[in-house]
């Protein structure tokens, strides 16, 4: 019997601007049943940002029930450097914030020992030459996640992978973590902070090669939505690696799929 499940946001809580139908109402049942928690590879928003932008789905949230991208790279900072570290971010507001207020860091221009890189809707020229000479004079390269793209209500747009990709391609360098889908580590600390065990939840997700992959790689159950990215077809053609558990249509029907 699974005692928590957790719901990726881009593609299975809302696409674009909008909920995806009946997500919000399924959320607020099962949070009657068990622990229900959010996972997103998304690190333009805080936590706390990400509280209130569920809330204007009507879905409710505490910070500690959301993980996100920006949040698990001050922490790995923290974690693997320590306190006060320079660090140049390339990225919007919610990861400058988490990188302040959970690391401790110095936000620089120049001369950072630390580049994280996570979605940069403004990015520009000086903004990657900036980035490019910290990378060239030896500081870490830390990555928020590889997704290629941001799924929207109609088509995609560029992902943090995308952005990053002029970096990795300039400097030579491959980044020395991703912190995002399909690594564990988001998922392990949220996990952990909940003291659930892996094989107790539920990951629910919209990729095949991130979501599904980093659930299978936990040794969670993987539930595809097909309101995001990948498409029923698609599963055919993954590797084992990356093959759900189920598949239903939307997050909407995940209590029934699951029996709740």
């Amino acid at each position: 019997m699974q005692s928590a499940i957790v719901f990726d946001l881009d593609g299975v809580v809302y696409l674009g601007a909008h909920g995806i139908p009946g997500v919000a109402f399924e959320i607020a049942r099962l949070q009657k049943k068990m622990r229900v928690l959010f996972l997103t590879n998304n690190a333009t928003k805080s936590r706390l940002e990400y509280v209130r932008h569920l809330a204007s789905y009507g879905i409710s949230a505490k910070v500690d029930d959301v993980m996100t991208a920006s949040y698990g790279c001050a922490r790995y900072v923290l974690e693997k450097y320590g306190k006060g570290r320079r660090v140049f971010v390339v990225g919007e507001q919610g990861l400058r914030e988490e990188m302040e207020e959970e690391a401790g860091a110095a936000l620089v221009e120049k001369r950072a020992e630390i580049v994280v890189c996570g979605l940069d809707r403004k990015i520009n020229y000086e903004k990657l030459d900036a980035a490019l000479a910290c990378l060239n004079a030896g500081a870490k390269f830390i990555l928020a996640n590889s997704d290629p793209t941001l799924p929207r209500e109609f088509g995609a747009s560029p992902g943090s992978g995308a952005i990053a990709s002029s970096l990795i391609y300039a400097s030579g360098r491959k980044p020395d973590v991703v912190v995002g889908k399909p690594s564990l580590y988001l998922v392990k600390e949220l996990l952990k902070l909940h003291g659930i065990r892996a094989k107790d939840a539920v990951f629910v997700g919209d990729r095949l090669d991130i979501d599904i992959r980093m659930a299978n790689r936990a040794k969670m159950k993987s539930v595809l939505v097909l309101t995001g990215v990948a498409k029923r077809k698609d599963v055919a053609c993954a590797p084992k690696s990356d093959r759900p558990w189920k598949i239903i249509k939307s997050a909407a029907e995940v209590g029934k799929a699951l029996g709740i």
